[in-house]
Formats: structure tokens, C-alpha cells, sequence
């Protein structure tokens, strides 16, 4: 096990050590000044390595984080009103159906959920919310609704942020774990965010919850509190699939972790992850169970309507291998997926299309398919495709703050320069991570979590329909692996302070 978990991080280096030459490049195609942030970045890790004194005391750690973590939620909150937009994409769509389903009694577009039922228990909660806040607000209108999933959004992604601090405190102590904080509220993707009430924001805060509760398996010694964390783990994975689904891959990432854990006993092993597992499974199909029961009985979202409607699992792969969408999102085959009138005839037209596709690549072609617009797509984004969304339909395009988040903003670039610069220095981290615990042959690696997990999220993206979108979940987790990789190398100089 110790030489397969040694080639598994050998691979995730190089499988990063990839992905940062494409963000580097993509960042070269933007802007080729960029190029003079490189030996300042040099600079700056040097410096950081070098550095053998603590500024600060414990206590005034401590107080600071508090500080910046409440400073965080007033500047999530004011971006977000400050860039509020208007309704668009599939997070619009939820507002606007939940929103009249509550005033009117009428679901707008019961086809779409029956097209798309990763939305449905989304849906179900929104309308939850709403009613509780017609209940307290009878002439609350959809302004209001919207001012309120603002808020309850950017508690999420507060929520996010301070899980990172406690997951930092729990495995490299309270003086990182302020770094690990400080770091977080600095990235400028979770503020782009913030204002939209959809998967992605509740979805990155239970990742944190996952991230940390693997963490206390990892670090308690005693077994009944292992098994109390594996149970509460297995609960939020199986709320979080339904949820959205792609931080699951974290779940799939402890369980493998755990496998190839050295200090735990096989007997151990085995109850941990019978424990995790068995909950999971009875969550997973209990929250499908309310979601189905409820969609049908109050949306009319019933198992005729997912048949007539429903697009198979084959339609995202398809999508994946289209040269014109470079891998992501494309209308036209939305439109031929659509065409067909059952489930059956669906996913059989979508195979014979991927496999039409392959065949023209190729095994040249698909690797370049792969390289060239899939990783580039997914990884090519410093912003994440936040500006993006900000960019459609903002309420007050004229405003500086506005101009400065948004993709055709005048002040963008000045965006894009600190994004890129916090990027790059963020996969520097990943790959410094990898090489670290190559080195070292004694360490029992808590984090070897989180490089299964980003190699899974990498491999996910390449087959499915990727988008740039999809690694906001994943940010708490590439910002820890990050962190990770710098605070190793301080190690490896026997450097410990950090202020």
C-alpha cells in the first residue's frame, strides 16, 4: 500500500504539473507583461521560506482571524448587492420557478426539473424558504426573495471560509490555520459567487464539513469517536450528492484514504468504513426518496414526466467530446438529445454518437482534445467563470465595483492581474504538495485525501462536460492542498513560525 499510495502522488504531480503549465500559458495568452509576476512569485516563496520569525504572539492570531473573519462576511455581503444581477442560467430559473410556484400556486416549467432532477431537491428548498418567507413577509415580493438567498448564500461561503480556518487548526495548528484563513478570504472567485443561491455555494461548504471530518478520523485516537465522525460523514455525503454532486468525490476520496491509513487496524478500518458507507447509503436513498415523493406530489414531477424528459448520464459525456463547445456546454447537442421521445432511444443515440466521436478522434485527436480545449477550458479560468455570470444582466453596470468583477468590465484587467497572481501561487502550492510527500517516507499524510480527491475531480472533468464553474466546490479543498505544499517546505527547513 505505502508504494501505490507513493505512485498514486507521483501521478497527481505530474497530472498538476500539467495543469499549471496550461494555466500559465493561458494566463501568457491574456496578458505576456504577466510574465514579470513569475520571478516576483519566485521571490516571494523565497522569502516566506526564509523567514524564521514570529511577528506575533498566539493570542493576537487569534483576534486577527476573528477581525478578518467578520470583515469577510460584510465584504461577501456588499459584493454581492453591490454586483447583484438579474435572473439568468439554471440559478435564475430556480428563483423564478420557486418564487411563482409560492405566489401563484404554478410551477413555471415542470419540464425542466423532469429534464434535470440534480435540480429538484434545490427547487424544493428554495420554495421551503420562500414560504417561510411569505409566512413572515405576506407582501414579500421576488426582490425581497432574492435579497434574502443573497444573504443565506453568502453564509454559505462564510460558513466555507472559517471551515477552512478549523481544518487548518486541526492539522497544522492555530498560527497556520490564521494563514490558511487569511488566504481564503483573499480569493476573489468566492465574493463572484456569493450572491447565488445554487449548488455551488451550499456544495462547497459541506465539501469543507466532509474535509474536516476526515480530519478528525484521521487525528482521533479513540475508535468510538472515529466511528461517530464516520457516521456524521457518511450523513453529509449522502445529503451532498443530491445536492450537488461533484463534491461527493470527496466522500469516495476518504474511504480510499482510509484504506491505505498505516496506523489504523484492519478491524478499525473495516467498522470505519462499514460505518461511513451503510449511512451514506441510507441517506443517499432517503433524501431521493422525500426528493422524488415531494417533486411528484407538488411539482407533478412524477417518473412518466422524468421519462418523457430526462436526459441520460450518456448526454453529459457526449457533450464532453464536442470540438465545437471545447468540451463544455453546447446547444446544439441539448437540442438533439431533446429530439428523442424516451429515455431508452435517448441514451442509445448518445452512444452511438460518442462512439462516432471517438472514432474521429482518434487516439491523437482525443488526447488533444484533451490538452488542448478540455484542461484548458476547466483549468484555464483565474476567475472560475465568476465574471461570467456577473456579467449577465447586472443591475448597475456603471458602477466601479461592478466594472471591476465583470468579464467586459473597464476595470477588469485590473481584476484579472490579481486573480492570475493568486492562481498561479495557488497551483505553485498543489504541486509543491505532491513533491513534499514524495519526499518524505515516514509521514503519515492526512492530506493524501485531498490529491485522491483533485485527481478524481481532473478525471471527472475530462470525461464529462467540463466548465470552469464546476471547481468553485473545490476551492477550499485546492486552497488546503495548497497551503499544504508551502508550509512543507518551510518543514523540510525546520522553519516552524509563521508571523
Amino acid at each position: 500500500m505505502y508504494i501505490l499510495e507513493k505512485l498514486l502522488t507521483i501521478f497527481y504531480t505530474i497530472i498538476f504539473s500539467t495543469i499549471l503549465v496550461i494555466v500559465i500559458l493561458t494566463m501568457l495568452s491574456w496578458s505576456a507583461y504577466m510574465a514579470g509576476i513569475l520571478p516576483l512569485l519566485t521571490a516571494l516563496v523565497f522569502l516566506y521560506l526564509k523567514k524564521n520569525k514570529r511577528f506575533l504572539p498566539s493570542r493576537t492570531c487569534r483576534y486577527l482571524w476573528y477581525g478578518m473573519s467578520g470583515c469577510s462576511l460584510v465584504l461577501l455581503i456588499w459584493v454581492s448587492f453591490t454586483c447583484k444581477v438579474d435572473f439568468t442560467w439554471d440559478w435564475g430559473k430556480i428563483i423564478l420557478s420557486s418564487a411563482e410556484y409560492v405566489t401563484t400556486g404554478r410551477l413555471q416549467s415542470p419540464e425542466y426539473y423532469a429534464r434535470y432532477p440534480n435540480n429538484q431537491l434545490c427547487l424544493i428548498c428554495m420554495t421551503g424558504l420562500f414560504q417561510l418567507i411569505q409566512y413572515l413577509h405576506p407582501t414579500a415580493d421576488l426582490e425581497i426573495f432574492q435579497n434574502v438567498s443573497i444573504v443565506i448564500s453568502c453564509l454559505f461561503v462564510w460558513g466555507a471560509i472559517n471551515m477552512i480556518y478549523l481544518i487548518g487548526k486541526e492539522t497544522w495548528g492555530m498560527r497556520r490555520a490564521v494563514l490558511a484563513g487569511l488566504f481564503s478570504v483573499g480569493c476573489l472567485p468566492l465574493y463572484m459567487y456569493a450572491q447565488f443561491l445554487y449548488t455551488d455555494t451550499p456544495g462547497l461548504f459541506l465539501l469543507t464539513v466532509l474535509v474536516y471530518l476526515h480530519v478528525m478520523i484521521f487525528r482521533e485516537d479513540l475508535f468510538l469517536r472515529r466511528i461517530a465522525y464516520a457516521i456524521l460523514a457518511g450523513m453529509i455525503a449522502g445529503i451532498t450528492y443530491h445536492v450537488k454532486v461533484i463534491p461527493f468525490i470527496i466522500f469516495i476520496a476518504m474511504i480510499l484514504a482510509e484504506l491505505f491509513h498505516r496506523n489504523h487496524r484492519a478491524r478499525e478500518k473495516a467498522a470505519i468504513l462499514a460505518s461511513a458507507m451503510l449511512i451514506c447509503l441510507g441517506t443517499w436513498y432517503s433524501v431521493g426518496s422525500f426528493s422524488d415523493q415531494v417533486s411528484s406530489d407538488q411539482f407533478g414531477i412524477t417518473a412518466e414526466a422524468k421519462e418523457q424528459w430526462q436526459f441520460p448520464l450518456t448526454h453529459w459525456i457526449m457533450m464532453g467530446l464536442n470540438r465545437e463547445g471545447m468540451g463544455g456546454y453546447h446547444e446544439q447537442d441539448v437540442i438533439y438529445t431533446a429530439y428523442f421521445p424516451s429515455m431508452k432511444e435517448r441514451k442509445s443515440e448518445n452512444i452511438k454518437v460518442i462512439q462516432e466521436r471517438m472514432h474521429d478522434f482518434g487516439v491523437d485527436g482525443l488526447l488533444m482534445h484533451i490538452f488542448h480545449r478540455k484542461l484548458p477550458r476547466t483549468w484555464g479560468d483565474s476567475c472560475l467563470a465568476g465574471d461570467n455570470y456577473l456579467s449577465r444582466l447586472p443591475r448597475d453596470r456603471n458602477n466601479d465595483v461592478v466594472q471591476f468583477m465583470i468579464m467586459d468590465g473597464k476595470h477588469h484587467d485590473y481584476c484579472l492581474v490579481y486573480t492570475w497572481t493568486y492562481y498561479v501561487i495557488l497551483f505553485v502550492g498543489i504541486i509543491l504538495s505532491g513533491i513534499m510527500a514524495v519526499k518524505n517516507r515516514q509521514r503519515q499524510d492526512v492530506l493524501l485525501m485531498g490529491r485522491i480527491a483533485l485527481l478524481g475531480l481532473t478525471f471527472f472533468e475530462i470525461l464529462w462536460e467540463c466548465n470552469s464553474r464546476y471547481l468553485i466546490t473545490f476551492i477550499p479543498l485546492l486552497i488546503i492542498m495548497a497551503l499544504d505544499g508551502y508550509f512543507r517546505c518551510k518543514e523540510e527547513r525546520h522553519i516552524y513560525p509563521d508571523f
